[in-house]
């Protein structure tokens, strides 16, 4: 009956340590995920910021009725580049 007893005192006890360890786990992995939304709510509202001060600067995107779909712009595809480059 004691060896009973003790084992299944051994087993409660370990029991509760894996459970204690499997707590403090959980919380740190909470505690990692609220401070990675923080994180990403903060960068999402620098990027939205940013989108909108270059819409101001910018006018937004708009369609180029002068520019129909499948066409060449006039500089030609590599318009940006210099000749050099080219």
């Amino acid at each position: 009956m004691i060896a009973r007893a003790l084992v299944r005192r051994l087993r409660t006890y370990l029991s509760d340590a894996q459970t204690q360890r499997l707590r403090a786990q959980l919380t740190e992995a909470s505690d990692r995920n609220r401070l990675l939304d923080e994180r990403l709510a903060t960068l999402q509202a620098a990027n939205e910021g940013a989108y909108r001060e270059l819409e101001k600067a910018t006018g937004g995107a708009r369609f180029d009725s002068e520019q129909p779909l499948g066409s060449v712009p006039p500089g030609g595809l590599f318009a940006w580049t210099t000749q050099e480059e080219a």
